[in-house]
């Protein structure tokens, strides 16, 4: 019986420091500050003059009533969200002429 709950407290020893090796051994620095992270698009204006965007397209697209295409266009083209991809295809069609 005492042979067998050693074997378990060595099993249970072996696996939390082989968790802690895995996980990078060393503590963290809490009073580090957090790492940068790229500021996020705010509504509206989500990244319409990025160069990556081919505006016209996306205009033709709102033009002929394929929202929902200009929508996945944009997301294909940026990255963005849905909201996001939504809320600038929305004010591009706002900014467009009538």
């Amino acid at each position: 019986m005492i042979g067998k709950l050693l074997f378990l407290a060595a099993g249970l020893l072996i696996g939390l420091l082989l968790a802690r090796f895995l996980r990078g051994g060393g503590r963290r620095d809490l009073t580090a500050p957090p790492p940068a992270r790229p500021p996020m698009p705010r509504i509206g204006e989500a990244r319409i003059d990025d160069a990556r965007i081919d505006d016209e397209e996306i205009r033709e697209l709102i033009r002929q009533n394929r929202k929902i295409e200009a929508i996945k266009r944009l997301r294909d083209q940026t990255g963005l969200g849905l909201k996001e991809a939504k809320d600038a295809v929305e004010a591009i069609e706002a900014r467009m002429p009538r």
